[in-house]
């Protein structure tokens, strides 16, 4: 059987022109179905995860996945890495925030089940695991004066565009996965890796220094990155190969639980 893959749903406090004949003031979970696509093309089936009413649910939620996807999203809340609310935070939704946490911390102290974080999926990875994160990227301008800076936040750019390149670290897994020094991403973030949290490497870079991508240590399959591969991967197969790899991490894992 496939490898069952859950993705972490967004969460919406009131979707304007949704079901506009119901009146107004619901609250929805939903998914982007690049991430749908992604998993299916890479041969997992995937699961949609809620944001659970009961937080039991989160601690038992790995013993029906083989894998999981923490997508993109609102910001993470800076309390959770040691810092009040700046003046260019964006939209948080605490109840993600409390339940992706959790999630996160119990399978990466719990189980060995693999992780693909993307976005604010790799930037909560870095936060559970004792890392920090820039706010706004405006702090990265004043902090480092850097003239080359890249506008990491192009929003009027299409999904499946590379807008800017990333450097690949030769030694990573990453590397291995692509077999390339260099890929082209598309970029809509504002937010970025401050601190690496000892449990990572860094697996790409940006040219302005952005951290991209990061990778646990040792051999467990735990990758974060910036950019949006199940998005690239619309016009873009290359990019499909972190979700490849996903899965097959999923598979190696699924074989050894049964053979336990």
């Amino acid at each position: 059987m496939k490898p069952v893959i859950g993705i972490c749903a967004d969460y919406s406090y009131e979707l304007n022109g949704v079901y506009e004949g119901f009146g107004c003031g619901f609250e929805y979970q939903l998914a982007a179905n690049d991430y749908v696509k992604a998993v299916e093309k890479a041969g997992g089936i995937p699961v949609i995860i809620p944001v659970f009413s009961d937080r039991n649910n989160v601690e038992n939620i790995i013993d029906i996945i083989d894998g999981v996807v923490f997508a993109g999203g609102a910001d993470i809340q800076p309390k959770y890495y040691g810092e009040n609310i700046g003046e260019n935070i964006g939209n948080i939704i605490p109840e993600r925030d409390e339940q992706e946490l959790q999630l996160a911390r119990n399978i990466i102290e719990n189980s060995k089940v693999p992780i693909l974080g993307v976005c604010r999926g790799y930037q909560l990875l870095n936060v559970v695991c004792g890392g920090t994160l820039y706010q706004d990227l405006s702090q990265v301008q004043s902090e480092l004066r850097n003239n080359n800076f890249i506008n990491h936040s192009a929003k009027g750019s299409p999904k499946y565009n590379p807008v800017h390149e990333v450097n690949v670290n030769k030694k990573t897994k990453f590397y291995k996965i692509f077999n390339k020094e260099k890929l082209g991403v598309n970029s809509y973030h504002h937010q970025a890796i401050k601190d690496v949290a000892d449990t990572f490497n860094v697996a790409t870079v940006s040219p302005d220094g952005i951290v991209e991508a990061i990778e646990m240590k040792g051999d467990r399959f735990v990758l974060g990155v910036q950019w949006h591969p199940e998005m690239l991967g619309e016009r873009n197969d290359e990019q499909l190969l972190i979700f490849k790899a996903l899965v097959n991490a999923c598979k190696e894992y699924k074989l050894a639980n049964c053979a336990s």
